[in-house]
């Protein structure tokens, strides 16, 4: 149980744990990485205490992954629309900056940019306001529940997130109205090669790289000259297009956010991961995901939230 000591703060809400963990399973090379900003490494000049946690879940190769891993919360801070607090407004604005620097990457450097691509599962908290905004792209997710200071047991559990898939009707709409098309293959609903519609990376699906046909006879290498030189023909028919949320965290209550990526969510049911969380995560996140729990390919991290008081176990 915890137990209130040592000092309150001025701010709305309290970080109180992350942990987090990852397993590669039998892929040559990880694929999958995630960022953990602190308030006190957050790369911002502002007197409210902010933190970022973000999970990239990559496919194809690790790059975009790690590109946006290592970029996309420095290009946060650096929005505009940061600046104003519209943290929603920036984090849209940011995926697209991050798809333009892999852009300029394919054009300039490496076709891998359009052969690979990333999920994002992102979660930014100002705890000094106790405003909390969640965004994602593809199918990783982010879990929202509250713990009952009378049971000590999680409730409210509730995905933050929506699975950006192109069967869903609204999505193959607007992938035919981009000049694309979903496809069955073995019994899934893909975009290409994709069983996701909304991604980082991925160029090959995107304007101006997808203004040549991937059913010609040509190469990334061709597609990359013509997308330097050539007005788009075609939409995005994966978007970089988030699905975002926004809610206030209440000063009296207790919260845990877990980020997890489709190895996790195919696997497990929602409320009994969050009870497991809840129970285990301050005997150390690694330690509960892979030896206890999940299966052997998966990305997952958990924040706790508390009141404006210092706790300890």
């Amino acid at each position: 149980m915890f137990q209130s000591t040592l000092m309150s703060t001025p701010d709305a809400v309290t970080l109180f744990d992350v942990g987090g963990g990852q397993a590669q399973g039998s892929r040559e090379y990880q694929e999958d990485f995630y960022t953990v900003i602190r308030p006190e490494n957050f790369p911002a000049e502002t007197q409210d205490k902010l933190a970022f946690f973000a999970l990239y879940d990559g496919h194809g190769s690790g790059l975009v992954a790690e590109h946006a891993s290592k970029r996309l919360h420095r290009l946060l801070a650096q929005r505009p629309e940061f600046e104003r607090g519209d943290y929603a407004g920036a984090m849209k604005a940011v995926l697209a900056d991050e798809d333009g620097l892999l852009l300029e990457s394919f054009k300039h450097d490496s076709v891998e940019p359009a052969m690979s691509g990333s999920t994002a599962a992102i979660c930014f908290i100002n705890l000094t306001v106790g405003e909390l905004v969640v965004s994602n792209l593809g199918d990783s997710h982010v879990i929202l529940a509250e713990r009952d200071p009378k049971t000590e047991c999680p409730y409210h559990i509730r995905r933050l997130t929506e699975a950006h898939k192109p069967e869903t009707p609204s999505e193959k709409a607007r992938i035919h109205e981009a000049g694309g098309s979903v496809e069955t293959r073995s019994g899934v609903p893909r975009v290409g090669s994709l069983n996701m519609s909304r991604t980082l990376g991925d160029l090959q699906y995107k304007s101006p790289v997808n203004t040549v046909e991937s059913d010609s006879d040509s190469t990334p290498r061709d597609r990359r000259m013509v997308s330097a030189s050539s007005k788009p023909t075609h939409g995005d028919y994966v978007s970089n297009d988030p699905y975002t949320s926004r809610r206030t965290l209440k000063p009296d209550r207790r919260y845990l956010l877990v980020i997890i990526s489709d190895g996790v969510s195919n696997n497990t049911d929602d409320g009994a991961l969050v009870q497991h969380v809840m129970k285990l995560a301050m005997r150390g996140c690694e330690r509960v995901i892979l030896h206890e729990m999940l299966p052997p390919i998966m990305l997952f991290f958990h924040i706790v939230i508390m009141p404006p008081v210092l706790w300890h176990f």
